[in-house]
């Protein structure tokens, strides 16, 4: 952790403290986000007897972590809704909100990409729909196995790990006794969404006896009715009433038939799935309307959609020679683009938008390539070139302008800028 910052937020009017954890962190950019708090960076952890929670933000390599101090629990829901609806983070209760001490937020592992898992079919199980009977998994964060099988089964949970932050957090305690677990009807749908994410890679990091170290927040496995253990924040995101888009997703048809094109969970059913979690949130006294005017989430993959690359430092792009210049340390990933094409986003269907010229990577067990070490069009040992998929890229044109995107890994951009190639 390089040390934190307190101030009083210019909204809410209350005194917060932001801690900078992760390697991607230095004394310049900690010290400038304070400096827009109108504080200054010092060294430490942020210190207070009494904890309502904090606000996680960020990717696992450069996190802010907003600890609100606190004694009043009447405080609690007003901050939980302040981080997930509007901050777009993740909040994690301290004691006077029913968690305990607040855990240190978890480094995360360099991306592994997905891969597509076939395997025979376990016994007592039919055979699967893929060739000689095997069931084919895409061992990916949005990726999902046959209906009615389980996702752990079938694919690594290990690898889908590495494609998004995870850290156990503490999950809310359920009513144990949830009346509506006598209802048929309730009981019936219940069932078939815990199915649904039973076949799917949220287990990774929503079930308990999956995980290396705690669910995260909601818990497949929770005591009673599990869906209690959603923030209404997550109840929203499980059903689609928040633009989740961005996290990326496969065709159904690639997919074993789930969809997440409208919905934060992969379905066979996004109707059916959509009117549960509706169910959820008038059962707390919210609706989908509610989260009407939430921007798309989470809200670092949004930034990073809205991004407006500005020219590029003297001496970065691709010279003449076409040896590529960057700044902010060693890339898994080098793009170069056309100077309008969209920012790359995440795998599977994101990763390569529209105007992409070049893009060169490493795999995840491989050194990355560091600045100058990449011509353009010729590929460093050891790395492999992702688009295009044959061939040489398209010739660079002396006089015009390209956009070079570079990124130390999946969702973590350290580059993003425009040049003019000299030819």
């Amino acid at each position: 952790m390089l040390g934190h910052c307190t101030y009083k937020n210019r909204f809410s009017d209350r005194t917060e403290c932001r801690e900078y954890r992760g390697d991607r962190w230095d004394e310049a950019g900690a010290s400038a986000d304070c400096g827009e708090w109108g504080a200054e960076l010092e060294g430490g952890a942020c210190e207070y007897e009494d904890i309502l929670g904090a606000c996680v933000l960020g990717d696992p390599e450069r996190v802010i972590r907003v600890v609100v101090p606190g004694a009043d629990a009447g405080d609690c829901r007003q901050q939980e809704r302040g981080c997930e609806i509007f901050g777009g983070g993740i909040f994690v209760p301290g004691p006077v909100c029913g968690g305990e001490d607040l855990p240190d937020p978890v480094e995360g592992n360099v991306f592994q990409w997905p891969v597509l898992e076939c395997k025979q079919p376990l016994d007592g199980e039919p055979a699967g729909q893929g060739e000689g009977g095997d069931v084919c998994t895409w061992s990916m964060i949005s990726g999902c196995t046959e209906p009615g099988r389980d996702f752990s089964a079938y694919a690594s949970c290990d690898m889908v790990r590495t494609q998004r932050p995870y850290s156990a957090q503490p999950t809310p305690q359920p009513e144990v006794e949830d009346p509506r677990l006598g209802d048929a009807a309730y009981a019936e749908e219940l069932a078939w969404v815990t199915e649904q994410v039973s076949a799917c890679a949220c287990v990774c990091c929503h079930q308990t006896s999956l995980t290396p170290d705690g669910a995260a927040i909601w818990d497949l496995e929770a005591p009673g009715n599990w869906i209690n253990t959603f923030t209404p924040y997550g109840l929203a995101f499980a059903g689609g009433f928040l633009d989740s888009s961005l996290l990326g997703a496969y065709p159904a048809a690639e997919n074993n038939g789930f969809d997440r094109a409208s919905t934060g969970l992969p379905t066979t059913d996004p109707e059916r799935m959509r009117a549960f979690f509706a169910a959820e949130l008038e059962h707390r006294g919210l609706s989908p309307e509610d989260f009407a005017d939430a921007d798309p989430t989470p809200a670092p993959f949004y930034q990073q959609y809205l991004f407006e690359p500005q020219v590029c430092a003297e001496g970065e792009g691709v010279a003449a020679d076409g040896t590529i210049t960057w700044e902010g340390g060693s890339a898994r990933y080098v793009y170069v683009l056309a100077a309008d094409a969209p920012n790359p986003g995440v795998p599977p269907n994101l990763d390569l938008p529209e105007g992409t010229l070049w893009r060169v990577e490493v795999p995840w067990d491989s050194s990355p390539m560091p600045s100058r070490s990449v011509r353009y069009g010729q590929l460093p040992e050891g790395a492999r070139q992702a688009f295009p998929k044959d061939g040489s890229p398209a010739v660079l044109k002396a006089g015009s302008t390209y956009y070079l995107y570079v990124l130390a890994d999946i969702g973590v951009p350290i580059t993003r800028c425009l040049f003019d190639y000299g030819g």
